[in-house]
């Protein structure tokens, strides 16, 4: 329940920070995301595909 409520607060405030810059977060915020499931989740997925395989073979 501790980490739900960081991550709320943290989008929250990323939210209130992208407004008052003047960015509009309706159009910043879904390409972060759709920026990091292109390039950084599969970096990701596949640094645990390695060491799920690493602990395999031992």
């Amino acid at each position: 329940m501790k980490k739900i409520i960081i991550g709320i607060a943290i989008l929250l405030g990323l939210w209130l920070i992208l407004n008052l810059a003047n960015i509009n977060t309706s159009y910043v915020i879904p390409t972060l995301i759709e920026w990091s499931t292109k390039f950084i989740l599969p970096w990701i997925f596949l640094y645990w595909f390695v060491r799920l395989v690493k602990t395999r073979e031992k």
